[in-house]
């Protein structure tokens, strides 16, 4: 594991400990505190620790890093969620972070045996709610709140673990090459002796002389042939290296093993015979290629895997944002003052997160020749409605205004989460880049035979060569700065309308704001006919 991927791993469980500290402090500071959930948040820290121990460069425990670290935070799982009401409990989140773990530390069967294993666990603990051996879940209980506190840290968990792993991707796809002509072969040197009236050079890839050897004076026939029929496997090849006059060429091997090209030449005074070396440039060769064959099948298979823990990473946020919703509404009554803003914060924390883990899924997804769309007749001015109510507090907050500029219907062949995907990325970095006071509009129209819709902003903008990056994964502007972000968000809506067949148009300039359009493919009149019958 590189030193940097360990590092990294090692500040994560660090945070995990953070945060689980801020949680024993809250519950401090609110009277909710006693000894039973002081020694659970002791418990939760135990991995932290262990992971921060262990991953320490001093400590030489890589046998032990991987097992402890998923077991460990598998236990953990099982045992908040047993606390906590098993299958609607919102530490089922917990049990993403032993198999993303294993595999920042580039254990993958150990990841699947976790999210197996985990799987097992959780239909076991749901068993033995139903039949009575554990306690239903409890939403007027005094842990809800600190059970949401720590679900939110391990949001955060998933959300790093899932950005070190990809980072890691990228480092390793970043690796030179090294290609085959840097590769300098072994010096082996071939020797004749003085008046052998054949001169031999013994020449690198790059053309320089390494071995020389013998001389073209008093040019003996017999004696010359007697050396080179020792380094030949076959006598018959001594009449191409040692011509009679002209020039030849070609590829030969000596009885040693090498393989070598050579080229000889007939003079007057005698002959030159030039051998350069192939044996070594071809192993290495040879060897480069095994080992970017195996290092892509290594990164497919991380790909894949990474790809199928969609359904795991969202039901337990989506378990989150549920319950979220339900102290927001006050469904089992009002929230204690000291945590009436806390459900708000955890809804809008999840939404992000729910956002970036769609953004990676679908990401890793493209890559693995994964991604698969529903094309049907989309309105793009309802979705865009939709996005805006669903937007509108992370407006309000930001002080900014939005605004639907489209009133008429706007139909596209196109996938219809993948158009709310890309409106949600686009208006959020709007958003994101917009000054207090300042409006984003939202467009939808047709051209032609295609559909575009757009997002404009009166916000900071971006530099041409900023344009040029910002559509490539992890690629955030020169006017990100202080701006939390993955740089997800452009790549994703660009992986999204190549899909379609379309194409992402970025008209931007510093100061000036921002305005992006994307493409999609206009629906057939005939497809959507029917559709405005239903509604009528």
């Amino acid at each position: 594991m590189p030193d940097l991927a360990r590092k990294r791993l090692q500040f994560i469980h660090l945070v995990w400990l953070v945060l689980t500290g801020g949680v024993g402090l809250a519950a401090l500071i609110g009277g909710t505190a006693d000894s039973a959930l002081l020694a659970g948040l002791v418990m939760a820290a135990l991995p932290g620790i262990v992971g921060a121990t262990l991953l320490h460069e001093r400590v030489q425990a890589d046998d032990l890093v991987g097992p402890f670290l998923v077991i460990g935070w598998t236990l953990l799982a099982m045992l908040g969620i047993s606390a906590t009401g098993v299958t609607l409990s919102p530490l089922t989140i917990l049990f993403a972070i032993a198999p993303l773990t294993a595999m920042n530390l580039e254990k993958p069967g150990m990841a699947a045996e976790a999210a197996i294993f985990s799987a097992f666990a959780f239909l076991a603990a749901a068993v033995m709610v139903r039949i009575g051996l554990l306690p239903p879940a409890n939403p007027t209980s005094l842990y809800q709140v600190p059970a949401m506190l720590l679900a939110f840290a391990a949001l955060v968990m998933v959300g790093l673990l899932a950005w070190s792993f990809m980072h890691a991707r990228q480092e390793e796809a970043a690796l030179p090459v090294i290609a085959p002509e840097a590769v300098i072969p072994v010096r082996q040197d071939l020797s004749l002796p003085e008046e052998s009236g054949l001169l031999l050079l013994d020449v690198s890839e790059f053309g320089r002389i390494r071995t020389l050897s013998g001389d073209m004076l008093g040019l003996d026939g017999v004696k010359a042939g007697g050396l080179l029929a020792s380094l030949l496997q076959d006598e018959s090849e001594l009449s191409l290296l040692k011509p009679a006059n002209g020039r030849t060429h070609g590829e030969i091997t000596l009885k040693n093993g090498r393989d070598v090209a050579f080229v000889a030449e007939a003079h007057d005074e005698g002959s030159i015979l030039v051998l350069r070396d192939l044996t070594e440039v071809r192993a290495s060769t040879l060897e480069t290629r095994s080992r970017l064959e195996e290092a892509e099948a290594r990164l497919r298979g991380r790909t894949a895997f990474f790809a199928s823990l969609g359904h795991d990473l969202k039901t337990p946020l989506n378990a989150i944002l549920g319950y979220a919703d339900m102290m927001r509404a006050g469904i089992r009554g009002p929230m204690p003052e000291p945590y009436k803003d806390y459900p708000e914060i955890i809804h809008e924390s999840g939404q992000d997160l729910l956002l970036l883990v769609e953004d990676i899924l679908d990401l890793a997804k493209a890559e693995a020749d994964r991604q698969r769309l529903e094309p049907e007749p989309v309105d793009l001015t309802a979705s865009a409605q939709s996005v805006l109510r669903q937007l509108e507090n992370q407006a309000e907050r930001a002080g900014v205004k939005l605004k639907l500029k489209a009133t008429r219907e706007v139909w596209a062949e196109a996938d219809a989460r993948a158009v709310r995907q890309i409106w949600q990325n686009l208006v959020s970095n709007a958003i994101k880049y917009s000054v207090s006071g300042g409006t984003v509009t939202l467009d939808a129209r047709d051209e032609g035979n295609a559909t575009v819709l757009s997002v404009t902003d009166k916000g900071a903008g971006m530099s041409p060569e900023d344009v040029r990056s910002v559509l490539e994964p992890f690629s955030q502007g020169s006017n990100s700065k202080g701006r939390k972000g993955t740089g997800l968000g452009l790549a994703v809506v660009n992986s999204f309308a190549q899909l379609h067949g379309g194409q992402v148009v970025i008209d931007s300039a510093p100061n000036k704001g921002t305005k992006v359009e994307v493409s999609l493919p206009r629906a057939n009149p005939a497809d959507i006919q029917p559709l405005e019958d239903a509604a009528e």
